[in-house]
């Protein structure tokens, strides 16, 4: 994996100095090499981990008037070379997509699969493009009708300054966070590219968006026991296809069905496997609605079924109160707390023995494993992991609170979602409720998911796939009847089955559960005393934002929650933490509120 960072000159100049300064704040995505090219329309940075053909395919490449900058992966390069009709000079699907580019420009992203975010130049015609499902980020903004293209928001910050934002940035933060909605950021003017889509401009002139990939409904014409075969036989291509590296690589494993199966298929192809699990310092576990076991247990059982070298990395306290200020600055504005501080601290651990680790993300979201999937609920009203709407307006500052309509905000994106999701006209209610989840699912929740995984893992400089995230995979699941999902009252009753034959029992039948938080009281009490000295300053922007004495009711309470705050798990520790990172994020950013 890699960092890239663009600029156009068609209308102003580049500040070279500024732009290599900017593009090194990627340094973390690509310590192993670098790259600048600078023509006379077009500036190119390169930041490279250096994964497949590591002693070729530097960047930018160029071949003649055609320059390409890449951050990811073509899974199904074998195929897509058979489209040039010879050999490559060397092995490098980076050296792949720029003559695919070259031949067939952007009628080649069709047929891609894989992870990938990048820009290619041909002449004065840009074509800027993003994966499928959003695994890898891609973010732009325009100076002088130019573009500035970034895989993470601070290289354009740090070019632009646009530290500022506005009513719809509030709104994002404070009702869609830490998720946010299709295409946008917290910021003002500055963009995401949306997953299956690209920009291209020809000839120097405006930059037009358009979608090459996108969910398909279709009638649905396989048994359970074929559908069975297929998701077997697709996941275990996407895996096998996946372990192609020049480095070694390892997987996330916590002993839940997701990971399981993927660290047993590759330790099925491969001879030594080294996997990695998290937990937290004196965290006391408390079965829950949605907690019902320990990983720990479960991780052991795989890890020996399958003779992997098992690693059970503990975060303390300390490390995990640090890394909510590290998170921020390594997404660039408030996200998952201590599920991002972990997330980082895990996988800098991996990158002492890896450069790349598979893992199971993206699993719950196509195959419906999420409680909100099937809980007997008539009517979907709004979107299922942000459920207390009412209870963050009510925290804000009265100004704020008539200011920004939270609720309104949410309400039209989540209507704008549900008119988006594709259906069939001989769909029943049944079966388009579970459509608009799944699209819901897939284009919010799994994109934050995999936004926190590339972030915090490209943090400590590791490149994670998400096999469950395959193409062919997701546009065979959309179309599955969800009966076969959720099959006996089990979720994921499908993938169950599928590997319930090299997959130890015990994980087969255990209930899922979430990716871990701290339920450390240590922790919390941290948490609070960061939050008490943030408020110490009555400058902070929390004073402006919320009701600081419901804040501090809040702190002082011993009550938990009613709700998660967000997801499944955040609640009450994680909120105030969220609060935090405001402050911290608004301070160290100098963010600028726009009247």
């Amino acid at each position: 994996m890699c960092g890239i960072f663009y600029k156009s000159n068609f209308h102003s100049p580049t500040d070279e100095k500024l732009f290599i300064k900017a593009c090194d704040l990627l340094n973390h995505r690509g310590p192993d090499d670098y790259g600048y090219l600078f023509t006379k329309n077009h500036s190119f940075g390169h930041k490279r981990l250096a994964i497949r053909d590591v002693y070729n395919a530097k960047q930018p490449m160029s071949i003649l008037n055609n320059h390409l900058i890449y951050n990811g992966e073509i899974y199904n390069s074998s195929e897509l070379e058979k489209k040039l009709n010879g050999k490559l000079e060397f092995n490098s699907d980076t050296l792949l997509l720029l003559k695919l580019l070259m031949r067939y420009s952007e009628d080649i992203l069709k047929d891609l699969n894989g992870i990938f975010s990048f820009v290619y130049t041909h002449n004065d015609d840009v074509l800027i493009v993003r994966d499928m499902f959003g695994v890898k980020p891609l973010y732009y903004t325009f100076v002088d009708d130019d573009i500035i293209v970034a895989s993470e928001l601070k290289s354009i910050l740090e070019y632009t300054d646009k530290r500022v934002v506005d009513r719809e940035g509030l709104c994002e933060l404070l009702g869609m966070g830490p998720s946010h909605s299709v295409g946008k950021t917290v910021y003002k003017g500055i963009y995401e590219l949306p997953p299956g889509h690209y920009l291209k401009c020809v000839g120097g002139q405006k930059f037009e968006e358009h979608v090459y990939y996108e969910l398909t409904a279709k009638e649905y014409p396989f048994t359970y026991d074929e559908t069975k075969r297929r998701v077997r036989s697709l996941l275990d291509k996407a895996i096998k296809r996946q372990m192609i590296s020049d480095v070694d690589l390892s997987t996330f494993l916590s002993g839940g069905l997701d990971s399981s199966i993927i660290s047993t298929v590759v330790a099925l192809n491969k001879k030594k496997l080294d996997t990695y699990s998290i937990s937290y310092e004196d965290s006391q576990f408390k079965a829950n609605a949605f907690e019902r076991s320990l990983d720990a247990d479960y991780t052991h059982l795989v890890s020996d079924a399958i003779k992997s070298n098992q690693h059970d990395i503990v975060i303390d306290n300390k490390s995990l109160i640090e890394g909510l200020k590290t998170a921020v600055h390594l997404k660039d504005s408030p996200g998952m707390t201590d599920i991002d501080s972990s997330m980082h601290f895990l996988a800098l651990n991996i990158h002492l023995k890896h450069k790349v680790s598979l893992s199971g993300e993206c699993a719950d979201e196509v195959f419906g494993g999420y409680p909100w999937f099937y809980e007997k609920t008539k009517k979907l009203t709004t979107f299922p992991w942000i459920r207390n709407l009412d209870y963050k307006e009510s925290l804000l500052n009265p100004k704020y609170r008539e200011k920004l309509h939270l609720k309104e905000y949410v309400m039209a994106e989540f209507d704008r979602a549900i008119k988006a999701t594709p259906i069939l006209p001989s769909d029943s209610k049944t079966t388009i409720r579970q459509r608009q989840l799944s699209y819901i699912n897939m284009k919010y929740f799994m994109t934050n998911l995999l936004d926190r995984k590339d972030r915090m893992t490209m943090g400590a400089s590791i490149e994670v796939r998400v096999p469950f995230c395959d193409k062919d995979l997701v546009d065979l699941l959309y179309n599955v009847p969800f009966k076969f999902k959720y099959r006996s009252k089990v979720e994921k009753k499908l993938l169950r089955d599928a590997y319930s034959d090299i997959v130890v029992k015990e994980v087969i039948e255990r209930k899922k559960s979430p990716y871990p938080k701290s339920n450390s009281l240590a922790y919390h009490n941290e948490v609070v005393k960061l939050l008490q000295e943030a408020l110490e300053d009555k400058n902070s922007i929390l004073y402006e934002l919320f009701d600081v004495a419901k804040i501090n009711e809040i702190m002082n309470s011993s009550e938990e929650l009613e709700v998660p705050w967000y997801g499944q798990l955040m609640r009450k520790t994680a909120f105030l933490a969220y609060l935090y990172q405001i402050d911290y994020w608004f301070k160290e950013y100098n963010i600028r509120i726009e009247e």
